[in-house]
């Protein structure tokens, strides 16, 4: 593909995941109805996954109810596990959804006498909404998880009532 460049690029099919927002970058959404604002973190392959936590922890301790974690192809074992981290840290409900998406890549010769060339693959796309309350939280969807218990035997920060990472 040196003789091509990329003109227009397409995320088909999935609602909020256009390339174009920056990674591990909060963005405010409203979905319209009784649902308050979410604040939506993009996971992508190249973002470091502490600057993704401290992010969402921020979007989370500065008053917002919720944090939505969104991820495609190889970024998506990365979204899962800044999703299970926060929930060590703090108890969290979780729904998730997993779609797929097509993406069209149009790409133009830099030659002349060469076609347009059109590439189209299908990728899947992860949605992790982390909830601290129950308000617009569907406990009978099919992905979703209660936070996670206090073990007996597992360290706990007991000024905060927090469970403490064991180290």
């Amino acid at each position: 593909m040196d003789k091509y460049r990329l003109v227009e690029e397409k995320v088909i099919g999935a609602p909020g995941f256009d390339r174009s927002s920056a990674d591990a970058k909060p963005a405010n959404t409203s979905t319209g109805g009784t649902m308050e604002d979410i604040c939506v973190v993009r996971i992508t392959p190249q973002a470091r996954p502490r600057s993704c936590i401290t992010t969402a922890m921020n979007i989370l301790e500065s008053g917002s109810n919720h944090v939505e974690l969104r991820a495609m192809g190889k970024a998506i074992n990365k979204a899962v596990t800044i999703a299970e981290i926060l929930k060590r840290k703090m108890p969290l409900h979780q729904i998730t959804t997993l779609s797929s998406c097509e993406i069209v890549n149009v790409y133009e010769p830099l030659e002349e006498g060469l076609d347009t060339v059109v590439n189209q693959h299908y990728v899947s796309c992860l949605t992790i909404t982390l909830s601290r309350d129950l308000t617009c939280i569907d406990v009978n969807d099919k992905g979703y998880q209660p936070p996670l218990e206090i073990q007996p035997g597992q360290p706990v920060d007991y000024n905060t009532g927090k469970i403490v990472a064991a180290s």
